[in-house]
């Protein structure tokens, strides 16, 4: 994998986050927070798109070996707003750390037994992909509130 390469699955993925949270700009603080059924195991919106965050900013942390401990709770997003505020700040990290990389870091194992580990850029995908199970899962739950995020494919984001 080089660096390109993995620099476009990450703004991908920040692109379809963005589009999802528009669409979640829609909704009143209610429909935000109240329980989803079927359950996918995060209880509400909030809760799927907060784990989503938590996720992208919990392995980037890993990645650049900052053994925070920081988990973000839904606690601290009491509205889509908030949430956004936080995503923008995750994307710009995330692109700083992606400013970091080469392509023989993206292929180095990572932590402490870089040679038994999974490649950075494996990492990386893990991330993406996690990200695109919790946003098809948020989109059917905004579709059915009546508040579609629209087509989240990567095909889409390539034309631009």
């Amino acid at each position: 994998m080089n660096k390109s390469e993995i620099e476009t699955f990450v703004r991908f993925n920040f692109w379809a986050n963005e589009r999802l949270l528009e669409a979640c700009q829609q909704l009143s603080a209610d429909e935000f927070t109240q329980a989803v059924t079927p359950d996918p195991g995060w209880g509400s919106l909030r809760g799927i798109l907060v784990h989503t965050l938590d996720t992208e900013y919990g392995w980037r942390m890993n990645l650049q070996s900052d053994d925070s401990d920081v988990i973000l709770n839904e606690s601290d997003f009491p509205d889509v707003a908030s949430l956004i505020t936080r995503w923008e700040q995750e994307k710009a990290s995330w692109a700083d750390f992606l400013d970091s990389l080469t392509d023989e870091s993206l292929n180095q194992g990572y932590g402490d037994n870089p040679a038994e580990s999974a490649k950075v850029w494996q990492i990386i995908m893990h991330v993406v992909m996690h990200s695109i199970q919790h946003r098809a899962e948020a989109a059917t739950f905004l579709t059915a509130l009546g508040h579609s995020p629209g087509e989240l494919d990567f095909a889409v984001f390539m034309r631009g």
